[in-house]
């Protein structure tokens, strides 16, 4: 029995089966075990391309559907796949790197052909010329399924996604290093 629950609390992925009709849940970095559903493939993808700052060289079809919908975390929504990208592009563009560190990913079967992911991650922000990260706390719902134009990654494309994390922390950051820059004056 003790040997069970030790496997358990290390395994980082967990389901019934390798189907993604059955619930699957993820802790940690990604792995060769995470990378045996498509669904969480498509994931680790989409978080790489933020990640590396590929998003002036991905075209947004790789991961958006054409009528994908985008809530962010102050309410706003960006309606169609490109303009979620050409969104993320400016918010991403002051930063050196953006990380995702994974606390847990739920992906839970919403039709026969979708899925809606929860994830809680940590974000890790560093802006260009710095050497600490700026760091947040971050959750998601994002569904995922077939992709409904040329493009996709897998086959698959994102049709909505709420995003919720302390933007504030951002605003703060900023100002306290402009603080620190003009004591030093």
């Amino acid at each position: 029995m003790v040997e069970n629950v030790s496997m358990l609390l290390n395994r980082t992925t967990s389901s019934t089966s390798t189907s993604e009709t059955s619930l699957i849940t993820h802790r940690g970095p990604w792995d060769a075990h995470s990378r045996q559903y498509k669904s969480l493939r498509f994931l680790e993808r989409y978080l790489d391309t933020l990640d590396e700052s590929k998003l002036k060289s991905t075209p947004c079809t790789t991961f958006f559907s054409p009528n994908a919908v985008f809530h962010d975390t102050k309410g706003d929504v960006y309606l169609s796949g490109s303009h979620i990208w050409a969104w993320m592009k400016r918010l991403f563009a002051p930063f050196e790197s953006v990380t995702h560190e994974i606390v847990e990913v739920r992906v839970i079967p919403e039709t026969e052909d979708r899925v809606v992911v929860y994830g809680e991650f940590v974000r890790h922000f560093r802006m260009r010329g710095d050497k600490t990260d700026i760091v947040s706390p971050m959750f998601c719902i994002v569904t995922i399924g077939p992709a409904e134009c040329e493009g996709g990654t897998d086959g698959l494309q994102i049709y909505e996604a709420s995003v919720f994390w302390d933007t504030g922390i951002l605003s703060r950051y900023a100002k306290r290093r402009d603080e620190e820059q003009k004591e030093r004056r």
